[in-house]
């Protein structure tokens, strides 16, 4: 690289170690895996054919007294597992959710008084519903992998490796970098 030449980032560097794999499927499945452990967000490709799947918040009961029962808002679950919801109402507004479902049932549940009710056909390819990869890494890669995603790492702002004053310090670089030392040595051994 050269003075000129912009730095990749952690993820470019990622990618393009994981291009040199020879299975192309096995690079494209670990950086998908990385991208979801990291972000909580699911990596979905232009081939998959994945469709969004709406829904409404159903309220049974009305536990924060305001809106009161019935349906509440509209929402859709996206195909990278992310969400975002359309409260109805006089003062509308709208939420994304990273973490999908997940979230949406724990923020807007109350323990079951309100409920996701699917409007879409259940027969529909769902976002639920991603295929299976066709083959696994192998077991060498995966353990590099597992041990790099367990590895403190430091934070950006004060180099501590436990938690820290520096709570909204991101450390996803730094975790990406410990998966691209993990992950290196085999590549080379593997190339």
């Amino acid at each position: 690289m050269t003075d000129t030449e912009p730095a990749l980032s952690a993820v470019e560097q990622l990618r393009a170690l994981a291009a040199l794999l020879q299975d192309a499927d096995t690079a494209r499945r670990l950086i998908d895996e990385a991208t979801l452990e990291l972000t909580g967000r699911t990596v979905v490709h232009a081939d998959q054919r994945l469709e969004p799947r709406r829904f409404v918040l159903r309220r049974h009961h009305d536990v924060s007294g305001i809106s009161g029962p019935g349906d509440v808002a509209d929402g859709v679950l996206w195909p990278d597992m992310t969400a975002s919801i359309r409260w109805r109402g006089e003062h509308p507004s709208a939420v994304f959710w990273d973490r999908g479902r997940v979230s949406v049932e724990l923020i807007h549940g109350h323990v079951g008084a309100t409920t996701i009710e699917w409007l879409d056909d259940p027969q529909q390819p769902a976002a639920e519903q991603i295929p299976a990869p066709r083959s696994e890494p192998p077991l060498q890669l995966r353990r590099a992998i597992d041990i790099a995603l367990t590895r403190p790492v430091p934070c950006p702002e004060c180099e501590r490796t436990t938690a820290c004053r520096c709570a909204n310090a991101p450390r996803t670089e730094g975790r990406i970098s410990a998966i691209l030392t993990a992950v290196r040595p085999w590549l080379r051994d593997a190339a």
